[in-house]
């Protein structure tokens, strides 16, 4: 018996898990083919309660790096670059602390996540000033630090996209958002869809939530415009129901051709030996083909199932990185925050198995037993602190070991695990990631307190 698709299953869907996971607004698009089969959107879109539609614009984060890998592929297409050749070639002062290293990373190994650049090092934009343009971050190059041999091995890496995008300023000459919008965006019909902040904010985006310790809130942060190409896109669901449509039929919509049916192919295929996964702006799992975006209080999630002509992006206004450090699914390597229940039950419901199972789970009993692990750390740091300082006499060892090492140690070791500066922990990890920041400083405090206490 053939499939009947209903789009009421997607309303349940839907309404099911953002009342369970307080998702404030989201939309979603679901294309079969070259047909749009169902756009909808969910919830709220601001403080004032309006509805969120399928027009509404939210920020994409991630998903922004399929959008810029097209863009290179279209350059390769028109042959004013050459994804395997040299950075070097189009960036002519891109260099690094080791410049034998930096002659070495092609295109291909930014597009792949190959280039040796860490997760780390691609969060160290956000410690940058945010009026900073792309052209001035980049040109700091001799900065960055590779923490590999380029094309030896896959690490995710924002970084990567950063130089992508302003390789596409050098070589089209255009800006990255003009490129952009004049390329994909107006062929594509997307006339909803920004790569411009300016642009996004005049038309009406929606406003972003983050659960601080559980109770979701309205966040705001200061915009980073350099990191446009690797996930700061704006767009709608009625927009990106057309590029879904283009993935999904070899670069074309409504006859438009964006792209070469063997271009799109290359994006969508795992592109390097060292990566189990990542194609180019994409991530290839043979039966799927997906990307999701992670904004500080922003999420979204596209997804191809080829054999089968579906398409389906999914997008919110809230975003929670610190329970999806913790909260894990079966589709490695994408995104998984909790969120991801919806799509991975929309992808279930679609292809009438469980293509993607387990489903992720909730979070729901994560911030509980966070916030009391939390509350008993910081009573124990209390509790121990103020009967070291009333205590008649100095313990230099203890001083020593517990108020100056180890929060020295804290400082340096919890970013490493986070694979995030400290600024893009308090942002993206808003509540515990202050909390995190917080145990040291409070150690270290307590020592000094106890130093001028005994003198």
């Amino acid at each position: 018996m053939s499939f009947l698709f209903q789009p009421e299953e997607i309303d349940k869907i839907v309404t099911d898990e953002m009342g369970k996971m307080k998702i404030p607004g989201a939309a979603v698009t679901i294309v079969k083919g070259d047909r749009v089969v169902y756009t909808k959107g969910f919830g709220r879109a601001n403080e004032r309660g309006d509805t969120v539609t399928q027009k509404a614009a939210f920020y994409i984060g991630s998903s922004s790096k399929s959008f810029t890998a097209m863009a290179i592929m279209q350059l390769s297409e028109r042959e004013l670059l050459n994804i395997d050749d040299p950075v070097v070639k189009y960036l002519p002062w891109f260099t690094l602390a080791d410049k034998s290293a930096a002659r070495e990373i092609t295109i291909r190994q930014l597009l792949n996540h190959t280039s040796g650049f860490s997760t780390y090092e691609g969060m160290k934009v956000f410690n940058r000033d945010a009026d900073e343009s792309l052209e001035t971050i980049t040109r700091h190059s001799r900065y960055f630090r590779i923490s590999r041999k380029a094309g030896t091995s896959y690490e995710y890496s924002n970084l990567n996209y950063v130089l992508a995008g302003e390789i596409i300023q050098a070589v089209s000459g255009m800006s990255y958002g003009e490129y952009i919008e004049k390329n994909i965006f107006q062929p594509l019909e997307m006339h909803n869809s920004f790569a411009s902040n300016d642009k996004a904010l005049r038309y009406g985006i929606a406003s972003g939530y983050q659960p601080i310790f559980g109770h979701v809130k309205n966040t705001k942060y200061e915009f980073h415009p350099a990191i446009i190409p690797a996930g700061y896109l704006v767009t709608c669901a009625d927009d990106i129901s057309h590029y879904l449509i283009a993935n999904l039929n070899g670069g074309l919509y409504k006859g438009t051709r964006v792209l070469s049916a063997e271009g799109m192919d290359k994006l969508h295929t795992k592109s390097s030996p060292a990566s189990d996964h990542y194609g180019l702006g994409w991530f290839d799992y043979g039966e799927l083909i997906h990307h999701g975006g992670s904004c500080e209080n922003y999420h979204a999630t596209m997804m191809l199932v080829p054999a089968e002509t579906w398409g389906i992006f999914v997008h919110y206004n809230i975003n929670d990185n610190i329970s999806g450090a913790f909260v894990k699914g079966s589709f490695a390597g994408g995104e998984t925050v909790s969120y991801d229940r919806i799509q991975s039950r929309i992808v279930n419901y679609l292809t009438q198995k469980e293509t993607l199972s387990p489903i992720i789970a909730t979070a729901g009993g994560f911030y509980p037993k966070m916030n009391t692990v939390l509350a008993l750390l910081f009573i124990l740091i209390a509790g121990l602190g103020t009967a070291y300082c009333t205590s008649s006499s100095l313990l230099l060892p203890v001083l020593i070991t517990c108020n100056i090492v180890l929060p020295a140690v804290l400082l340096k070791f919890i970013p490493r695990v986070f694979k995030a500066t400290w600024k893009a922990i308090c942002r993206f990890g808003a509540g515990y990631g202050h909390a995190f920041l917080a145990v040291p400083i409070v150690l270290f405090v307590f020592g000094i307190l106890k130093i001028i206490l005994f003198l």
